[in-house]
């Protein structure tokens, strides 16, 4: 029955749907580059998820680099916006709020603003995005990427190296092909700007268990690393049990202790956080509620490393420049979104296998030897033999 649903959506679309908006978008194509010396105003559409924000944040950086005057506006999402929220490279930010009445107040000051370019870097759901686009910016050129049979939505399609390079460095070729603009790899490191009273929120947690951040050699404070229990799907999220026995193992450690992370709706990683022994000896945080982006960004800014299956947690600490251990699956593309510019390993589940079935023993063999290699190791004095 599901398979017949989508065959009946696929028709809808292929013969009622598509050829309407053929009719009513009519977007002149557009194939040359644009001189970006003559752009005044540019939206860039990123309303998907939190690493994707992350991986944008070198060309919204470079863009501005190359063009002071340029005023900037990102249309994110209600999970992403709070990455960019104290980015002094964006001058004006939107959200693709569920609500009708706030997203019509949103999409109409974007039309203020009468942009000359929209671009956008989200690829897929493609009718969504050409609707927002047109919506959002109605007199703008359209840009995206896309397959050949959606040019009718835009001005210009951009064909990208997906899925054989890193994601930012697709983003890169997307400004290459747009705006004839090269950048270095060395161009694209990522960054969050955090603000002041995240950090404190942060530090006020670091005090009170009297741990340190890795910029601070204080002798008498402990260094925390990040284990990150969550992922968006089932396939990267590892099993309660994995968890369990690695934050177990984690907790013997002396020279590090381990602050646990997790995504709030994870009810049954959420009770064995609570209540299974493994977790006593570690630290969770947020200790109530939920944390900020911000927050989290902060927390891992100060780690000695994070360990995690999530690619948005990957993301956070190549921003900020925290090793990282990744626990993967071959099932969706590795590539594009591995760890950038910062020091990494990765242990990935058996070939063509979700990340629950990693063996526990090979989880722990790897964290062994890449915190090894990160942190020094507890000085054992030998005792004085007996006289």
């Amino acid at each position: 029955m599901k398979q017949f649903l989508q065959l009946l959506e696929r028709g809808f679309r292929r013969f009622a749907v598509y050829p309407v908006f053929r009719l009513l978008f009519r977007n002149q194509k557009l194939d040359s580059a644009i001189d970006l010396s003559r752009v005044r105003k540019l939206l860039i559409l990123r309303h998907d998820r939190i690493g994707d924000m992350i991986v944008t944040t070198p060309i919204l950086r470079n863009l501005k680099r190359l063009r002071p005057d340029l005023r900037i506006g990102v249309f994110a999402s209600p999970v992403n916006v709070g990455i960019i929220r104290h980015n002094p490279f964006v001058d004006a930010i939107y959200v693709l709020h569920s609500n009708v009445f706030r997203l019509v107040r949103e999409i109409r000051r974007a039309r203020g603003e009468r942009y000359d370019i929209v671009m956008s870097f989200v690829f897929n759901r493609t009718t969504t995005v050409a609707l927002l686009a047109r919506l959002a910016g109605p007199d703008a050129l359209r840009i995206g990427h896309a397959e050949e049979k959606y040019q009718f939505y835009f001005n210009r399609l951009v064909k990208l190296p997906r899925f054989s390079v890193h994601m930012v460095e697709s983003l890169a070729v997307y400004l290459k092909e747009v705006f004839a603009i090269e950048l270095e790899k060395k161009d694209l490191w990522f960054e969050i700007s955090v603000d002041e009273t995240s950090k404190r929120s942060i530090d006020y947690f670091l005090e009170q268990h009297r741990l340190r951040r890795r910029s601070d050699p204080s002798g008498d404070l402990q260094a925390y690393l990040v284990f990150n229990l969550s992922a968006t799907d089932d396939d990267r999220r590892i099993s309660v049990a994995q968890a369990r026995a690695l934050a177990g193992h984690l907790s013997k450690k002396q020279n590090v202790r381990t602050v646990v992370i997790y995504a709030p709706g994870e009810r049954e990683m959420g009770h064995a956080v609570q209540h299974e022994d493994e977790f006593k000896s570690c630290l969770v945080f947020p200790q109530q509620g939920t944390a900020s982006l911000l927050e989290l960004a902060s927390l891992i800014e100060g780690a000695q490393c994070a360990l995690t299956p999530d690619t948005a947690i990957v993301h956070f600490a190549s921003a900020a420049q925290t090793p990282v251990l990744g626990f993967f699956t071959t099932i969706q593309g590795m590539e594009e979104w591995l760890p950038f510019q910062v020091t990494y390993d990765l242990l990935t589940a058996p070939a063509g296998q979700p990340a629950p079935l990693i063996p526990i023993e090979q989880m722990i063999r790897k964290t062994d030897e890449f915190l090894e290699k990160l942190i020094p190791q507890p000085t054992i004095v030998p005792s004085s033999p007996p006289l």
